[in-house]
């Protein structure tokens, strides 16, 4: 999984500064998965820092339908990326009160893995708990 199969989108941080974020969007007949990544290996969570700022953002530039959105943002090396997800309270498009959770469980880290590279007969994670 290299940061070049991500589409790069400029964005603006939580400070006003232009920055790059990669992304790639899996869309499912129930639910859109929308993959994120830093630009730059960045020490902790370069998206957790700005979540509340990029969500807004990439809803409007992307049009995307928050009811059916997964997030997940990918950290560490192609060769054994790390996958967050990624939670909000919505108030109509506004995300709010943004949480993560890394996700652990080797299955569902495959799955993820293969809805990334867009494999044919992968459906995106249904969304089961909410916290």
């Amino acid at each position: 999984m290299s940061l070049d199969t991500f589409e790069q989108l400029d964005l603006t941080n939580r400070l006003g500064q232009p920055v790059t974020l990669g992304v790639k969007f899996r869309p499912g007949t129930r639910r859109d998965t929308l993959f994120v990544r830093a630009s730059q290996q960045q020490a902790s969570s370069f998206f957790g820092k700005n979540a509340e700022q990029f969500m807004f953002q990439l809803l409007a530039t992307m049009d995307l339908v928050p009811e059916r959105l997964d997030l997940f943002e990918v950290r560490g090396p192609a060769e054994a990326p790390e996958f967050w997800r990624w939670r909000f309270n919505w108030v109509g498009r506004s995300p709010l009160a943004p949480r993560s959770e890394r996700i652990a469980v080797p299955g569902t880290q495959v799955a993820l893995q293969a809805l990334m590279a867009g494999e044919a007969g992968i459906e995106p994670l249904e969304t089961h708990a909410r916290s």
